[in-house]
């Protein structure tokens, strides 16, 4: 990671002596968003009841 003078971030990966930039100049949150989605993905696990209760809020939402 690198910061640029102007208070972005960069992400550069360094391997047998050669940069390469993997991300081009961000700001803090974006570059969070791309260095977050680079890992392992998180899986996010939903029980029965909280996908029968997002299922009620679609159906009361559509019919307001």
């Amino acid at each position: 990671m690198t910061l640029t003078g102007s208070g972005l971030f960069k992400l550069r990966e360094r391997c047998a002596g050669v940069e390469k930039e993997i991300s081009e100049a961000l700001d803090q949150d974006d570059f969070i968003r791309v260095v977050n989605s680079l890992g392992p993905q998180e899986i996010k696990r939903v029980t029965k009841n909280d996908a029968a209760f997002a299922r009620q809020l679609i159906r009361k939402i559509r019919t307001d």
